[in-house]
């Protein structure tokens, strides 16, 4: 090698604490060696990021630093780690990445004979990754097939941000002035070929070029590897694209395990917009960003329509026919059923029922039901009792029913918070059923008077508002118990399901006065004010009065407590004792209660008590392994914290299959999904929560928090404008202002908010101050957290917006503190 215009390196030598072992790769502006620790202390090899041109450059220390800087602040599943950085004795600045084994992503396709879905799904890879990037002020600007490898498990891995720029950074010297052109010729934009300054859209075009090749195996202008670079230069500013579907390789079908015909027609239309909609010359034109371009290329793999194409009706029409294509064979049958019928009308009757009878065979064997059959929904039982007094007892009896039959194998149960959403709402069956995604809804009224009961109830299937079963029980308040059991039954019979025995809490099958003041005590604690979760408390009590045996009355005590100390922000020793004494008599009275050892082990998170949290859901799971509410949400809950986001992801998607319109649920996925940068999925959720549940707290700031991840600035500052809690606006805002460079705005609106601190704004402040890059005063309002024991901070490892304090010591000195699993 040529000392003159790289380094002289040679396998085995040091450089600062790590031995080369062989040259990976080398540009123009540095070379990539793998070596190892020469120390011994860490057994992993790293891919060594040296300078080429080096010797008498001071400022390649500052250019590294920076980089460093940059790629610190990287922390992505599809984006290669920064391990290590550093300057060697003789003043040679290094970077130890993660050393990725894989191929290059087009080597990968062909080698595998991809075809083009699975080539778009591993796109759709880089601009998670790429968003991710620009979402925290980053460009790439060198997006070529060897800075995307792929490995044996077949995840993306995007590599070198070597010539990446700070968006808000404006260099006094040029890159391009001191180093050259810092990018490859043959995936450049327009902008970059130009030396103009650069935006995320200038990444998407060099993803085209990239996307282009994946499809059709050319590039995009005819010009050969090694050809003139003024012939390439004039091509990018001025040559226009080819479509892909007229531009094909020799055996790009082959290559795609497909035909060359196929091809073409699989290109033909969307995927033909979409590229050339990110190869416009235009940066206006062009998809503004990655995840524009990640959207309309799902909406392809989704049969949607794209917005790169024209909005015509006919093309919305087709879409809509290739989405719904049971749908359309319906409506198909029907037309002709009635065209059949007008020309019967004209002919011989013999004809009519021939046609007719074909063609409703035809519509029962496509109109299956959507829905598996073993799945119900248990709506909140209506109080019909004179005095509208009973709604506790209604409510109590769904819940009941819902509990019971959700503990039959085979047979899907919607949870109550999702179920109790149609509350008071005078709805269609077949719509609430959809919505839930179930075949069938249980319901009823309740009429109470004294200790008179008459519970009426009918079992409806959905898809034609058919009563399968319906029962009048005419008896005494103490008979409840059996009307429970005689309902579950029947349904169970009606739905072919097995029902699980399931034992009753210690004391309530015996006391039916303190089972009422249970149920009037949980009606309370569910309205989650400070006043009501008291009056619940006393209720709790007074059933406790009558039956100190009563198991569930304890631990509903004791999570009234908790709540209490929630609602409050003031966690004191006395609650807590209060906590844990009434929690250890339930367990006492009743070692198999789960609901004892879920408020436990919430109890235990809260207090950073994390083995005895663990401990307490294992229980929860060797005793109802099958639970689809209370174990998925503690277990996912343990995972987010722990920093386990695939689990944390899994646990709350079982949640919300039995729970689909639970807010709790869809905030909880929303929360993990954003931490995993599975940004437009926490989009989905998040918009999914403020249709449903717009009056819930923060709800338009969880919008604006996805929509600032994802980089969609406009959308995140109309969000957070309309966000109504005062103290979350102003941290969103802060956020948000800063993303667009508006910096007075920024520092007026966190201002604002540190000026009217209140004990639970300390952990909002200490992730804006993070975001915008600012450690010391981000630890010192940690720290406040962490000493007003703020339950917001359990989630600190997997918080996106603390990701730049990571690779800070006290970051890992705080999780020490905290005690929080690895």
């Amino acid at each position: 090698m040529n000392p003159a215009f790289g380094s002289d390196r040679q396998p085995g030598e040091l450089v600062g604490p790590y031995q080369l072992i062989q040259l990976l790769g080398e540009g123009g502006m540095a070379e990539v060696w793998l070596a190892k620790r020469a120390d011994g202390s860490i057994k992993r090899e790293v891919a060594l990021k040296l300078p080429t041109l080096w010797r008498g450059r001071e400022d390649l220390a500052s250019r590294f630093a920076r980089e460093c800087d940059i790629l610190a602040s990287l922390e992505h599943a599809n984006i290669a780690r920064l391990y290590d950085a550093g300057v060697s004795p003789d003043g040679m600045p290094y970077l130890a990445m993660e050393y990725v084994r894989g191929e290059r992503l087009t080597d990968w396709c062909d080698a595998h004979r991809l075809g083009v879905r699975e080539r778009l799904n591993l796109v759709l890879q880089v601009l998670d990754a790429l968003q991710y990037a620009h979402a925290h002020q980053v460009i790439h600007r060198d997006i070529k097939p060897s800075n995307i490898l792929v490995n044996k498990d077949g995840q993306v891995r995007l590599l070198d941000f070597g010539v990446a720029k700070l968006l808000v950074q404006d260099d006094a010297l040029p890159l391009t002035v001191v180093y050259g052109r810092a990018l490859t010729p043959e995936y450049a934009s327009p902008e970059l070929a130009r030396g103009d300054s650069v935006e995320p859209a200038s990444d998407v075009y060099s993803l085209g070029v990239l996307l282009y090749e994946l499809l059709t195996g050319c590039r995009p202008y005819g010009i050969k590897a090694g050809g003139s670079a003024a012939l390439l230069e004039q091509a990018i500013l001025a040559a226009e694209v080819p479509k892909p579907s007229t531009n094909l390789a020799p055996h790009a079908g082959a290559a795609r395990a497909t035909t060359q015909d196929k091809l073409v027609r699989q290109l033909r239309g969307d995927l033909d917009a979409i590229v050339l909609k990110a190869l416009a010359k235009a940066r206006s034109d062009r998809y503004g960003n990655a995840a524009a371009l990640a959207e309309d290329l799902r909406h392809y793999l989704s049969r949607e329509p794209v917005e790169a194409r024209p909005d015509r009706f006919t093309y919305r029409l087709s879409k809509q026919v290739q989405r719904n294509r049971t749908e359309w064979v319906l409506t198909a049958a029907a037309v002709l059923a009635a065209a059949a019928l007008v020309y019967a009308l004209t002919r011989p009757q013999r004809t009519v029922t021939v046609a007719t009878t074909s063609t409703a065979s035809q519509i029962r064997v496509a109109a299956a039901p959507a829905e598996p059959e073993k799945s119900i929904a248990v709506l909140p039982f209506v109080d019909m009792s004179e005095k509208k007094d009973q709604e506790y007892f209604s409510d109590g009896l769904s819940e009941e029913l819902i509990n019971r039959l959700s503990h039959s194998p085979g047979l899907k149960v919607i949870a109550r918070t999702s179920s109790f959403q149609f509350k008071g709402r005078n709805e269609d069956a077949r719509s609430i059923a959809g919505k839930l995604g179930v075949a069938h809804l249980l319901e009823g009224s309740v009429r109470k008077s004294g200790h008179e009961l008459r519970v009426t109830t009918q079992l409806i299937r959905a898809s034609d508002g058919a009563h399968l079963w319906s029962e009048t029980y005419d008896r005494n308040l103490d008979d409840i118990f059996k009307v429970q059991d005689d309902i579950s039954n029947r349904v169970a019979k009606a739905l072919n399901a097995t029902l699980a025995i399931v034992d009753r809490p210690m004391g309530q099958e015996s006391d039916v006065e303190a089972y009422n003041l249970v149920l009037e005590g949980n009606y309370y604690k569910a309205r989650q004010t400070k006043a009501n979760v008291e009056k619940a408390v006393q209720l709790y009590k007074k059933a406790i009065d009558i039956r100190p045996d009563y198991a569930l009355a304890w631990a509903r005590l004791a999570s009234a407590y908790l709540t209490l100390e929630q609602v409050t922000g003031t966690p004191s020793a006395e609650y807590n004792a209060k906590i844990l004494a009434a929690l250890d008599r339930a367990i006492r009275l009743d070692p198999n209660l789960i609901w004892a050892y879920y408020t436990r082990s919430g109890f235990e998170m809260v207090n950073w008590d994390w083995p005895a949290a663990r401990a307490d859901q294992e229980h929860m799971r060797a005793l109802d392994p099958g639970n689809t509410y209370l174990l998925p949400l503690a277990l996912g809950d343990m995972a987010l914290a722990s920093g386990h986001l695939t689990e944390a992801v899994e646990q709350y998607e079982r949640l919300i299959e039995r729970n689909p319109l639970d807010p709790f649920a869809l905030d909880s996925i929303g929360i993990a999904l954003c931490a995993s940068d599975r940004l437009q999925e926490c989009l989905q959720y998040r918009l999914k929560l403020q249709q449903l549940h717009p009056d819930l707290r923060g709800v338009n700031s969880f919008v604006g928090v996805a929509r600032l991840l994802l980089a969609q600035l406009p959308e995140a500052l109309d969000a957070m404008e309309k966000e109504p809690e005062r103290d979350l606006k102003l941290a969103g805002l802060a956020a948000v202002y800063t993303a667009m460079g508006k910096r007075t705005e920024s520092d007026a609106a966190l201002r604002t908010l540190e000026e009217s601190f209140a004990s639970d704004d300390a952990y909002e402040i200490a992730r804006i101050h993070a975001y915008r890059g600012e450690a010391d005063a981000a630890f010192e309002w940690l720290q406040r957290s962490f000493r007003l024991h703020d339950p917001k901070i359990l989630f600190i490892k997997t918080d996106p917006l603390l990701r730049n304090l990571r690779g800070d010591r006290r970051f890992q000195t705080l999780l020490v503190k905290l005690r929080l699993p690895d």
